[in-house]
């Protein structure tokens, strides 16, 4: 077979696929909200699934469409079973909100989920008033109130940490901080949270490394 490419100016328009860091956030703000929101996508997967599901779980109501989804804000907080399946942010996300929210919980995962660390978060919720099982077993029971305060993270490990943070903290009693220490990785996911976060009324700010709720 013969081809002839004639060189020409390429012009038309291509959708891309919605971000999926951004959707995971953005459900989890609104279900945290105070009024209902509509997200529009254009693209879901089975780890957005997941958290829509856990959502439902502690009260939400999640409503998906072939390209809107409607959140109701968790009214009444129940104590739950959260299937996280394989989502890692799913469970780092939600594991600090649901001590936040002065409920208990039991997570659960399939593939290698388990074998994900929690650690440096895991160890600094304890500090704070959360009563956890032990790590890497599964399912991770939680239970306890989340104190507002002082929280040190390594900056070098999972964003998906200082993230999960970002979402609970706003929920308690008083001010609170999260210092990172340096290196600090992954810092374009956090500022995608904080901007998330800012679109719901949440006003974190940055000052030498440190994030102030």
């Amino acid at each position: 077979m013969d081809v002839r490419i004639t060189p020409a100016a390429l012009c038309g328009e291509v959708q891309a696929i919605s971000s999926k860091s951004d959707l995971h956030r953005a459900l989890i703000a609104a279900a945290m909200s105070d009024l209902p929101t509509k997200i529009k996508y254009n693209g879901i997967s089975k780890d957005i699934e997941a958290t829509a599901n856990c959502l439902r779980s502690m009260g939400a109501g999640v409503e998906i469409t072939e390209k809107q989804i409607h959140v109701t804000p968790i009214f009444k907080p129940e104590n739950a079973e959260l299937d996280c399946g394989e989502s890692g942010s799913t469970l780092r996300f939600l594991l600090p909100i649901v001590p936040a929210l002065k409920i208990s919980a039991s997570f659960k995962g399939s593939g290698r989920l388990k074998e994900r660390p929690l650690s440096p978060l895991y160890e600094e919720l304890l500090k704070k008033g959360c009563v956890m099982t032990e790590q890497g077993k599964f399912p991770l029971k939680v239970s306890g109130e989340l104190n507002s305060g002082d929280f040190t993270l390594s900056g070098n490990v999972s964003s998906q940490f200082v993230t999960g943070l970002m979402f609970a903290l706003p929920l308690l009693n008083g001010d609170s901080s999260i210092t990172l220490l340096p290196p600090i990785e992954s810092k374009s996911y956090i500022n995608m949270t904080v901007s998330v976060l800012s679109e719901f009324g949440i006003n974190i700010t940055e000052h030498e490394n440190a994030y102030y709720i």
